[in-house]
């Protein structure tokens, strides 16, 4: 039996428990197409482009082991990429209405795709563009808006601003899409308040429609998602024209500013190569000027070094006169002094004959009375003065020859 997970067009991803398969259940999975399996609460696997049995039962060896088969469930989801709208209003701080609709193209993966089982364990089991919106929106609103706020009207249309938006809402979302197992392929603004509101009424009516087996519901669910889906590229590629024309004024402005840029760049470099040759002169004037100074410097200070070496000379020579001058009069000094001093010599030789001769004949005296008095007092008298003449002889021959 061939069983068909989505019959809606708007279904992104579709939780089922093992008995809302039919037995034998076989399907068909194209490439964007996933199926999730758990057994018993636990992920087992994902599959993508392959035929298979959807809940296949255990074999009679298994069952001779004990075996049996386990609580399945599955989650099927397609990769898309799928259409989110994200409606964004406010106020900008000059004033002017910000109103315009992000479209963000996002994408399940096979290695994404187990992460979808967030949605039925907060129990969402059908996931729907309006089910993403809703996670979505609150950070995506709030991030756009927060650049948006400080911009003009016209600065919101234009190619930065809309590039700076994507980048802050993808950012925002980060953490979101990794949780839900969503991937980020792209985006753009509708600046278009109608176009915006139709576009979204439009998937309501679609994510609205409940399909029945008559054909005529059918064919207004396929007339619908078509209609859905032709005004999603209609206004993509409005916008992308949009962006298109101010790329193509902006880079015509560039244009026209690289030109005067250029213009006023070569005039810039001709008057800096003037400059830097009359720099160039005048660095040369100067060097030649530093080099002749330096040279007369130079020869001046040649010439007070010869000059400097002559009265060094010459202030030597009297130096040197001088000097031989002060030595004659120093030897003259010491040759009248030697003079003195020998005639002090003789005249002292003679005091000391003298007083020996004198000191003799009282010498002579003094022992006759000591040798011939019978008197004792006398003779020790004697002897006595003997003592004190012999000692004053001796203290004056010892400082006789003293220099002075």
């Amino acid at each position: 039996m061939h069983f068909r997970w989505r019959t809606n067009p708007t279904v992104i991803a579709h939780y089922m428990n093992d008995a809302q398969v039919p037995r034998q259940a076989e399907v068909t999975l194209k490439p964007n197409e996933v199926c999730v399996v758990l057994e018993d609460g636990k992920i087992v696997g994902s599959v993508s482009q392959t035929h298979m049995e959807v809940s296949p039962q255990i074999g009679l060896f298994g069952k001779l082991f004990g075996r049996s088969n386990p609580v399945r469930s599955f989650m099927f989801a397609f990769t898309g990429p799928h259409a989110v709208l994200v409606q964004v209003r406010g106020t900008a701080a000059n004033g002017d209405e910000i109103n315009c609709l992000i479209t963000l193209k996002l994408e399940v993966t096979r290695e994404t795709a187990p992460r979808l089982i967030t949605f039925p364990a907060k129990g969402t089991m059908t996931v729907q563009a309006k089910d993403i919106a809703e996670l979505l929106s609150p950070a995506a609103s709030a991030a756009a808006l927060q650049h948006l706020r400080s911009m003009d009207a016209t600065t919101m249309r234009t190619v930065q601003a809309n590039d700076d938006v994507m980048y802050a809402v993808k950012t925002a979302l980060r953490a979101n899409l990794d949780d839900y197992g969503l991937a980020f392929r792209g985006g753009f603004m509708t600046w278009s308040s109608t176009a915006a509101e139709q576009q979204l009424q439009h998937q309501n009516d679609l994510e609205r429609l409940q399909l029945s087996k008559d054909i005529e519901s059918d064919k207004h669910a396929l007339e619908l998602d078509h209609l859905v889906k032709t005004e999603q590229r209609k206004h993509e590629v409005n916008a992308r024209m949009a962006l298109a024309g101010v790329q193509a004024k902006e880079a015509a402005e560039l244009k026209l500013e690289l030109d005067r840029l250029k213009g006023a760049g070569e005039y810039t470099l001709q008057k800096w190569h003037q400059q830097q040759e009359l720099r160039n002169q005048q660095a040369a004037a100067s060097r030649d000027e530093a080099v002749k100074n330096a040279q007369t410097d130079v020869e001046l200070a040649k010439l007070e070094a010869d000059r400097q070496k002559a009265l060094a000379s010459v202030a030597q020579e009297a130096e040197g006169q001088k000097m031989d001058k002060a030595m004659e009069m120093f030897e003259q000094v010491q040759a009248r002094k030697r003079e003195r001093m020998r005639l002090q010599n003789e005249q002292e030789q003679q005091r000391l004959e003298q007083h020996a001769k004198g000191s003799q004949s009282t010498i002579a005296v003094l022992e006759d009375i000591a040798a011939s008095s019978d008197d004792p007092a006398v003779k020790l008298e004697a002897l006595k003065q003997l003592a004190e003449l012999r000692k004053a002889d001796v203290a004056g021959q010892k400082d006789a020859y003293k220099d002075d």
